[in-house]
């Protein structure tokens, strides 16, 4: 609904679905460090902890990414043709096969965290208690999207990580556990807990007796190119940094964790300086685009060729506007931030190198965020084969850049993002070009709205009104 109060408490839910959950953890940990004065501990226990949350948080993202967009892609499936039974038995397949694939990529690392390390097990093992957690955790959050219940969806991590964080300052304060020990102890138990409710809710929401486990798992051939799209994507977000851990400037930590912790933290605030993108998008052009996009499958069931054409310029006019929309507020909204941290930046704390990386890399995830803007549309126009060539060339494109840009001065150290996101960029905006002017013959030739069936006496096409 119009209105500046509806559009507040769009972006309020907008927020709660789309990055509630990340603030929630990222600022429970950030207090953990400050109250536990993690600040003065030595550099090696400091980069030891700091380094086990990184790697956890970002392989965990780019493990359950692919899958989410395609389980999300059968829930929606299974929504339409109210085939409601075998939802949880998906759920259980999906778990499964992603907590496998987290055991066997822990493995190495905890070995290596051993021997080369020497850290002590029960660190290791709190560690991968963490690990496996946060991949149920990230993977559950689709089905938990799929209730509309965001309210529980916050309760759960906002209960999670109070818990955790308690049981943190605890181990710290009562019991004199060391920092290291401690923190990754309430992370653990607060992601735990998360998964633990997140599974219990979803198992008492979508229950039924479907025994169908293997549905789900041939939509990953079946979808093959938007899970490729999202692997790409995300691969995409993070190549460059894992370049920049082979070049001379990486830090090696217990012989297993290796960064470059003055990109990485450039990285992750240019990141954030644009992630209010995607509650834009949700709020004022995903939603808007969507009632135009019925409009016009509306006018191909049963309007006439004027009310089609007149419904396409609208749907394209209104895609270009809302796009144009999205780039503007968020424009405005990274030049505020941008600012406050070339002024403040080096008073908050962050290293003078930091500071230099973070300009270019404020811009290019800019233009990534808006970038994966026009993947979202390619979907709603059945373009999965120009979504993943957009994912492929912006994760190669980045990579190319990346080796290029670490051979120049600092400043331009985040160029190659830049590269790729142009590039990215780029050839999502033809894509969606191409499709507007060939979307006729796509409708009308290559799409399936409804089904129809063909009558055997007379040849007439007619509709299945049953579907």
């Amino acid at each position: 609904k119009e209105g500046i109060s509806r559009a507040l408490l769009g972006a309020l839910y907008s927020s709660v679905v789309t990055i509630g959950p990340t603030i929630i953890i990222i600022a429970v940990i950030l207090l953990l460090f400050l109250f536990l004065k993690v600040s003065g501990v030595g550099v090696y226990e400091r980069e030891v902890l700091s380094n086990t949350i990184l790697y956890i948080f970002v392989f965990s993202v780019i493990l359950t990414s692919p899958f989410n967009s395609v389980f999300s892609r059968y829930l929606a499936d299974k929504f339409y043709n109210e085939q409601y039974d075998d939802i949880l038995s998906s759920y259980y397949s999906g778990v499964m096969l992603v907590s496998i694939i987290a055991m066997a990529a822990a493995v190495p690392v905890m070995l290596s965290m051993y021997f080369k390390g020497g850290l002590d097990l029960i660190y290791i093992l709190i560690s991968y208690v963490l690990w496996a957690s946060a991949v149920i955790l990230f993977f559950s959050i689709t089905y938990l999207h799929a209730t509309k219940d965001y309210k529980v969806v916050t309760l759960f991590y906002f209960a999670g990580m109070l818990l955790g964080g308690g049981c943190a300052c605890l181990l710290y304060f009562v019991f004199h556990v060391n920092q290291r020990h401690a923190i990754i102890s309430g992370l653990a138990l607060a992601f735990f807990l998360i998964a633990v409710g997140e599974f219990t809710y979803i198992r008492h929401y979508f229950g039924g007796k479907g025994r169908n486990y293997t549905e789900c798992l041939k939509y990953i051939w079946r979808c093959r190119r938007i899970f490729l799209t999202n692997l790409f994507y995300i691969l995409g977000l993070y190549i460059h940094n894992f370049y920049f851990w082979t070049t001379p400037g990486r830090l090696v930590v217990a012989g297993t964790f290796v960064s470059y912790t003055n990109y990485d933290m450039a990285a992750c605030l240019g990141m954030f300086t644009n992630i209010s993108t995607t509650i834009i998008f949700t709020v004022v052009a995903e939603t808007r685009f969507h009632e135009t996009y019925q409009g016009y499958m509306e006018s191909v069931i049963g309007g006439t060729y004027r009310k089609i054409q007149k419904s396409k310029r609208v749907m394209f006019r209104t895609l270009s506007q809302q796009l144009g929309q999205v780039f503007a507020l968020q424009l405005s909204i990274t030049c505020v931030i941008f600012l406050v941290m070339i002024i403040f930046g080096t008073r908050l704390g962050f290293s003078a190198m930091t500071m230099q990386i973070y300009p270019v890399l404020a811009v290019s995830y800019l233009g990534v965020f808006i970038m994966y803007c026009n993947i979202v549309y390619l979907y709603y126009f059945e373009d999965t084969l120009g979504s993943m060539l957009t994912g492929l060339i912006f994760m190669c494109a980045t990579f190319i850049g990346a080796v290029i840009a670490s051979k120049f001065y600092v400043t331009f150290y985040g160029a190659g993002v830049f590269f790729g996101m142009l590039c990215g960029w780029i050839y999502s905006y033809l894509r969606l070009r191409k499709t507007e002017r060939d979307f006729d013959s796509h409708i009308f030739c290559r799409y399936k709205i409804i089904n129809t069936m063909k009558s055997s006496s007379k040849g007439i096409i007619v509709y299945d009104k049953e579907r």
